[in-house]
């Protein structure tokens, strides 16, 4: 999608499809409106005679019949002012985005000056209107053949202001760059896991080399010379090649920043079979890898003045013959042994290996991995928060911002070493499982055995990356999510 900045008049721009937000005082007050002319007398008409109330989400759209340029009027409520917040927008935003795409309409302008309601600046709407389209009007015909035509796009979006700065030029350029890499997190975790396969992940990581992201990708046979053992123990059952994807940007004389994705392209349990039933969806184990691919470009795109390195261990999880079983102990590239009680539990498997060689080779001012990981996070919280866990109070604070000003709601689990009772070996350091009590408590604390002291907080995402319907900003499918937070982390980083 093209995006441009316009100084023009609402009233003189030329344009299929014109969206302006109301809020529910514009039935109150003339001046809320914020309209002149033709524009005026249509909005407070459809007003006054009760066919638009302006509550959140409601839309009408008008024909203007030739009296100002544009073709058509959408008018857009946003409730009351004061419940307004940047991500309630974005939300609303989102969902109009779908309703206008399939109208078929392929471009349209959005009033500025009307978004800022809320406190807002037009630099921070301009923001979240980029997000908004492009992540609220994503579709993909992924491989489809077959009625192509049904699938429409906005092509061009205009933020109309009377003030256009280089402020509001920069806010658009930034909002594009973070919503395209949602939209990629999404195309890769949703991907068909024959085609999203781990050479498929290292091949978009080496894409990345043209942001001047230093790219390495080591095979099989190279990560058992480093001692990825307990990486290479999952990847014992797959005859799809296994990569162990490192990712590096900016100077490394600023603050290191590791982030770490589980990147299991397809996970079927290994020896410890899962059910059958809902299995297809086990292609996206590999979203919290596509986090990190996804957020690392989005780096490299914005220049963050700071040093980040992703790493992504990349396998399938498969039962065969050579497949790795219940009760092995397997060594870890951090020298600690342990005793693996169930082959579905495959993740922190893979994970302690990737925490381990980033907290010794790069030693970073700060690691965060992300991962769908338990199935206990999603009882716990459902689809609406992402649980976190973290070692250190400072770095949970930072956590807490970058969900305000991203929208991405988390909660903090406890961390607490009692939990470490569920982890004892009789044969082996740890256990990786402890059991069904406290799930996604015991995988975090296992994980936090290989994070060496470095200030660590782990995002355990499972519940968060599949939208089962068209709400807000996330289309039905993969939800891309954690994206937008990791970047306004370190956006904002100080």
């Amino acid at each position: 999608m093209n995006i441009e900045v316009k100084e023009v008049k609402l009233t003189e721009a030329k344009l299929p499809l014109l969206l302006i937000v109301l809020t529910e005082e514009a039935k109150e007050k003339e001046a809320h409106l914020k309209l002149t002319g033709a524009l005026k007398k249509m909005a407070k008409g459809v007003i006054e005679l009760g066919d638009f109330k302006a509550t959140k989400g409601e839309s009408t759209l008008l024909y203007s019949n030739g009296k100002i340029p544009s073709e058509r009027i959408m008018l857009l409520g946003l409730g009351k002012k004061a419940e307004i917040n940047p991500e309630m927008l974005r939300a609303t935003l989102g969902e109009a985005s779908r309703k206008i795409r399939d109208l078929g309409v392929e471009k349209l302008g959005v009033s500025l000056s009307h978004l800022t309601q809320g406190k807002l600046t037009e630099e921070a709407a301009a923001e979240i209107a980029a997000e908004a389209f492009i992540m609220g009007s994503f579709s993909d015909t992924f491989h489809k053949t077959k009625d192509l035509d049904k699938f429409k796009a906005i092509k061009e979006l205009h933020l109309i202001t009377q003030k256009d700065t280089e402020g509001i030029a920069r806010a658009v350029e930034q909002g594009l760059i973070i919503a395209e890499a949602v939209n990629l997190c999404r195309r890769l975790a949703w991907g068909p896991p024959n085609h999203i396969t781990p050479t498929r992940l290292a091949e978009e990581a080496k894409n990345l080399e043209a942001l001047k992201v230093k790219t390495t990708v080591y095979d099989r046979d190279q990560a058992k010379k480093m001692g990825l053992h307990s990486f290479l123990a999952v990847a014992k059952g797959t005859t799809e090649a296994p990569q162990f994807i490192v990712m590096e940007y900016g100077d490394p004389k600023h603050p290191t920043v590791a982030l770490i994705g589980k990147a299991i392209t397809f996970d079927s349990g290994g020896i410890s079979l899962k059910p059958g039933e809902n299995m297809h969806t086990m292609k996206a184990d590999m979203t919290g890898g596509a986090v990190v691919i996804a957020s690392m470009k989005a780096v490299a795109q914005l220049k963050l003045p700071l040093h980040v390195m992703g790493v992504v261990p990349a396998t399938d999880n498969m039962p065969d013959g050579g497949a790795y079983h219940p009760g092995d102990v397997v060594d870890t590239y951090s020298g600690l042994t342990v005793e693996v009680i169930s082959t579905d539990a495959e993740g922190r498997m893979i994970l302690n290996d990737a925490l381990s060689y980033a907290a010794k080779n790069y030693k970073p001012t700060v690691m965060f991995d992300f991962a769908t990981l338990t199935g206990a996070i999603e009882i716990a919280l459902g689809e609406h928060a992402m649980g976190y866990f973290a070692n250190d109070d400072s770095v949970a604070e930072r956590i807490e911002e970058a969900s305000k000003t991203s929208g991405e709601r988390v909660w903090r689990m406890p961390l607490w070493d009692v939990y470490d009772e569920q982890l004892k070996s009789d044969v082996a350091d740890w256990k990786h499982t402890g059991g069904r009590p406290g799930g996604a408590i015991t995988a975090a604390r296992f994980l936090s055995k290989f994070v060496m002291d470095v200030p660590w907080a782990h995002f355990d995402i499972a519940g968060q990356d599949e939208q089962t319907s068209d709400k807000g900003y996330n289309p039905k499918g993969s939800r891309g999510p954690a994206v937008r937070l990791i970047i306004d982390l370190l956006r904002y980083w100080r």
